[in-house]
């Protein structure tokens, strides 16, 4: 036995680290009570084979892959499991940590602990020099003696600020006659008192350690700022002045969808305690014919923002920003009164069924064999100038003149035809007061027929639009038939100016009737509750053109505020 431990003391002089038989335990517990999917990499590790051996044995017994070589190829949706492990004491650990920043290992998701046990150690001050944002997971393990470690979590607000350190972390060691006589068990004992979140998981192999932010995520533990200064990017498509009513509820259906997203941003900055910095553009950024952005898809792409205006959804945008929430809904659509029906519509055959019209052909039909079979019959009982002949003409010009509410010079004579007769004037009496009273209702009704881009493109309706850069990107970028069709025939006609106005034009032609106006609904419908009757609001339809989902609040690619924003 002293044999053994003579020789792993004369094996762990090349490194301090290796001396202590409670940093393995120590990192193990670290890594099981982040209870999360881990591989960890070790790159440059200087620690002798065989306590690399002994720990990867160690992490290998509770599900922790371990490696001592980068391994840049990792599929990205396995980012999230690796965490980094550095050694303060190893010569090399200052230039992996450099390369390491100039690739974006510091970046969210990775996971980064170093250990530095020796407070003089050369290697302690790279941390300044680091890109360790708001959003980098990174932890410095610290010696206070040989049974006491500690984790401090190391961040900046931003690149140029100083490093602010969190305790995180306290591990305390279980001594060798604890770890003889005892058998191995583990608990966990849960402090949730106010203003106390934390955790004990206590071991009897491999120690104590106390969590001092027992399921906060990350996020919320760095929700304060500090002053730092955050910019946002505004649209202004309306009016020049609502850079000057940002904060005031005046001229609403002015730009209304930036003043939504700046007000929900602005409360968002002031629980980060966050300063603002507000930039104006007018415009929300598309290529233009060099395949270059332009507005704030420009502004977030060169870093000058950090957040911007509500945006729709496009494909190329996502690969160049993130979309961070919803903060309001928004859409922008076809909007138009339903038309008269008389316009889409034969009204003259809609007052009754098409089993009602067949059960009316069928009365007269009957009523018409009828008479011609009494007409018959009183022809041979006698004859008289005004009676009916017997013959088809006659009974077919009764009939005309029934249909027709109006009287016939012949008819019958005997109570059988009479009684034929009246059946068939009182019956068509009824039916037409009925479908009298059906086409006057119906002259006044509005159709309910165009409920889709084909019915709109196939309706009466004239179609424009409101004069936005994104309506005329849309209308060009949209290449299915239908909507192809009414954009090259009804919006922008070859050889005719577009058919692109202002709101308050095109609200006004809406409720003049038969207009379709493409215009985003919020200020849309403001300037129509104040501008338009009661009874000319209940006739309002809605058409979705371009299919998209409530437009998000954008930012940067990768921001490190990222998940600050979405949890405000």
């Amino acid at each position: 036995m002293k044999l053994y431990n003579l020789l792993y003391i004369l094996l762990c002089i090349p490194t301090d680290v290796a001396c202590s038989r409670n940093v393995d335990d120590m990192l193990l517990s670290y890594i099981t009570m982040e209870n999360q999917p881990t591989s960890l990499l070790a790159p440059e590790l200087c620690w002798p084979l065989h306590h690399k051996t002994s720990f990867t044995r160690l992490l290998n017994g509770v599900g922790v892959n371990v490696a001592y070589t980068m391994r840049p190829s990792r599929k990205e949706q396995y980012l999230h499991h690796i965490t980094i492990l550095a050694d303060f004491s190893c010569s090399s650990a200052s230039d992996l940590v450099l390369q390491s920043d100039e690739h974006g290992f510091f970046m969210s998701p990775y996971r980064w602990i170093f250990i530095n046990l020796h407070q003089q150690s050369p290697n302690a001050t790279i941390l300044d020099k680091l890109n360790i944002l708001i959003d980098s997971n990174v932890v410095v393990v610290q010696k206070v003696d040989d049974t006491k470690y500690v984790f401090h979590e190391v961040y900046k607000i931003a690149k140029d600020y100083q490093v602010i350190k969190n305790l995180r972390a306290v591990w305390r060691a279980v001594n060798d006659t604890e770890k003889r006589n005892e058998q191995t068990t583990s608990s966990i004992h849960v402090n949730l008192t106010p203003g106390n979140n934390s955790v004990s998981v206590n071991s009897k192999t491999n120690g104590e350690i106390e969590d001092l932010f027992y399921s906060t995520p990350l996020s919320c533990r760095r929700r304060n700022l500090r002053g730092h200064s955050l910019t946002m990017v505004n649209v202004i498509t309306d009016s020049n002045e609502t850079k000057n009513h940002m904060h005031d509820r005046l001229f609403l259906h002015h730009d209304s969808i930036s003043k939504m997203s700046y007000m929900v941003v602005r409360i968002c900055f002031e629980m980060m305690n966050a300063s603002e910095n507000l930039l104006f553009t007018n415009t929300w950024g598309y290529r233009d014919k060099h395949g270059n952005w332009q507005g704030l898809i420009d502004h977030l792409l060169k870093k000058k923002a950090d957040l911007g205006t509500l945006t729709i959804f496009t494909k190329e945008r996502t690969e160049h920003i993130d979309y961070i929430a919803m903060v309001g809904s928004t859409a922008v659509r076809f909007v138009f009164r339903e038309p008269p029906l008389a316009y889409v519509s034969n009204i003259f055959t809609l007052p009754f069924s098409g089993a009602v019209w067949f059960a009316i052909l069928i009365c007269v039909l009957g009523c018409a064999l009828f008479l011609y079979i009494t007409s018959k019959w009183e022809a041979t009982m006698g004859s008289h100038p005004l009676q009916l002949d017997g013959s088809w003409a006659d009974v077919l010009i009764l009939i005309i003149g029934a249909v027709l509410q109006q009287g016939c010079t012949l008819e019958p004579r005997f109570t059988a035809g009479r009684c034929v007769t009246l059946l068939l004037f009182i019956s068509l009496t009824i039916l037409y007061a009925a479908y009298s009273a059906n086409i006057v209702v119906l002259l006044r009704a509005p159709s309910p027929s165009v409920r889709s881009l084909q019915d709109l493109l196939s309706s009466p309706l004239k179609l424009g639009a409101s004069d936005f850069e994104y309506n005329r990107y849309f209308f060009r970028q949209l290449n299915d038939p239908t909507r192809k069709s009414i954009y090259d025939k009804k919006i922008a006609p070859k050889g005719k100016k577009p058919n692109f106005y202002n709101m308050t034009e095109g609200v006004e032609k809406i409720r003049q009737g038969l207009f379709a106006f493409h215009m985003e609904l919020n200020p849309g419908y403001r300037l129509i509750q104040e501008t338009y009757q009661e009874d000319e609001k209940c006739d309002l339809v809605e058409i979705d053109y371009i299919n998209e989902i409530d437009p998000w609040l954008p930012g940067q690619k990768r921001s490190p505020y990222k998940d600050l924003f979405k949890v405000k």
